[in-house]
């Protein structure tokens, strides 16, 4: 009985979800048969663990049909019906928090029954109060699209109640509604490609994506709604902006056009997509490869600021998300913000699960000792973590090279290059293209410690030269270094 899928549900139901599920049960609506009911009384007794011996299936049938002998087969019929009840009463609940598809349910009986007034005004209300006032969120278009799909099948019975231009209004939604989704997972696209090695079978997806982003017809007419007053247009320009980026990365002045169209209309959007086209603009920042025209980090940390002053750098969940922790912190120690880090963990560090602030509040003092140029104190904190993701293991890696060079240890630095080989080549996951990104970061730092012994300016000069054009992690910090010998 322990097993049974009824009993892996209830384990999840809290004491109110066990008492509307005993009230769901007990109404003849959904349920007609009071064996059912007597289980679930005998059941409830065992919350929340329900593994007491007492639930065999035998002593249940023991107390449910005392005298009688064991009959495996009603018996089972009767596990059945309860699991077939509970399976409803989370469709039930589901439905009961989604307020938009109880209105679209009402709306299409309302069209079904030919309850045109009141039809007219439920529609009139919904669309008015949830749809045309309400700030961008993931759904809206969505939404927006299935209530006028079922008000263009209403008029269609109805000729004198018809609108003008629903047909097209319709499809205009599904534009919309496109190129949000779209540009959104595109997100997904680009992280599985970039950092988790994933490769499509063909390239129908870029393909379609470079036709329709890359067109210029398309690109100055949305431009030229994006001039008018109707927020869906201005919406539209974020999503088109998104895909250009992603389409060129070798054109910066599309990132720096979706940062101003972002900024600008921000006010437009809810908290929850707000974080959303964040991640993307990150992403698409990233994708950036003309970084002579772009300093990808100081622009990145603009972004976490936007996220910490909007109070959107939580989940919605009031969760910290720690990869983002994680990059936020390192960041702010490259780019020599202690204040920042102090801020991040004294806002954040308790918002994570208990098994990760530990770790995380280490980490975080071995980059604020190095935003303070404390290079051995920093060394030290990293000595004391128990590193186990591959973001926190590989970014203290970094910061170990880096320190390896501030402290002029070139011993070390020669340990920590194999250690860091070692680790790329033996992680699967790994890009050729990140793998070839940090061998060049380890090239040009043992390039820069055989400079401080040479001092040979024409070494210096061709080193310049190539790095300014080559693409690595670290390259900024590279360049400062590179540039202290020309001081």
């Amino acid at each position: 009985m322990q097993k049974t899928s009824f009993i892996e549900i209830l384990r999840t139901f809290d004491k109110a979800e066990l008492k509307r599920f005993e009230s769901f049960i007990s109404s003849p609506y959904f349920n007609t048969k009071s064996s059912v009911v007597e289980i679930f009384k005998i059941v409830k007794k065992y919350a929340p663990d329900y593994d007491n011996n007492n639930l065999n299936k035998e002593e249940i049938w023991k107390k449910m049909f005392p005298g009688k002998e064991y009959n495996y087969g009603f018996f089972k019929n009767i596990i059945y019906d309860i699991t077939k009840l509970v399976e409803r009463f989370l469709e039930v609940e589901y439905l009961n928090s989604e307020e938009n598809q109880r209105m679209f349910n009402l709306l299409n009986k309302l069209y079904e029954k030919h309850l045109d007034n009141i039809f007219t005004a439920k529609y009139s209300g919904y669309e008015k109060n949830k749809i045309l006032s309400a700030k961008f969120h993931d759904n809206l278009y969505k939404d927006h699209l299935e209530v006028m799909k079922i008000k263009f099948y209403f008029e269609a019975i109805n000729p004198k109640l018809k609108t003008r231009f629903i047909a097209t209004d319709i499809a205009e939604l599904m534009i919309l509604e496109f190129m949000s989704g779209f540009s959104n997972n595109y997100n997904g696209v680009y992280i599985s490609e970039s950092e988790l090695n994933e490769k499509p079978d063909n390239d129908f997806v870029k393909v379609f994506s470079k036709t329709i982003f890359n067109n210029t017809e398309l690109d100055k007419y949305i431009e030229s709604l994006n001039k008018g007053p109707k927020k869906d247009y201005k919406m539209a320009n974020i999503f088109f902006r998104i895909m250009k980026c992603y389409m060129n990365p070798d054109k910066t002045d599309y990132y720096f056009d979706l940062k101003k169209a972002l900024f600008e209309n921000d006010k437009y959007i809810s908290e929850s997509a707000l974080r959303g086209l964040y991640a993307c603009m990150g992403s698409a920042l990233d994708n950036c490869r003309d970084t002579a025209n772009i300093n990808k980090n100081k622009e990145l940390f603009e972004l976490i600021r936007h996220l910490v002053e909007k109070n959107i750098f939580l989940a919605e969940n009031g969760k910290v998300i720690p990869s983002l922790y994680l990059l936020s912190v390192k960041l702010a120690g490259y780019l020599k913000e202690p204040e920042f880090i102090e801020k991040m963990t004294e806002e954040f560090i308790s918002k994570m699960s208990p098994d990760l602030q530990e770790n995380s509040m280490i980490y975080s003092k071995a980059f604020l000792h190095y935003a303070k140029n404390e290079f051995d104190k920093s060394l030290d904190y990293i000595g004391k973590i128990n590193i186990d993701t591959f973001q926190m293991k590989y970014f203290l890696k970094n910061l170990q090279i880096i320190i390896s060079y501030e402290i002029n240890d070139f011993e070390m630095f020669l340990f920590l290059q194999d250690s860091h080989k070692h680790f790329l080549s033996k992680n699967k996951s790994v890009s050729k293209s990140y793998r070839e990104s940090n061998m060049k970061f380890l090239s040009y730092t043992n390039a820069l410690f055989k400079l401080k012994e040479s001092k040979d300016i024409s070494e210096l000069e061709l080193i310049r030269k190539d790095m300014l054009k080559d693409v690595m992690v670290n390259k900024y910090w590279l360049i400062e270094k590179l540039e202290e010998f020309s001081n």
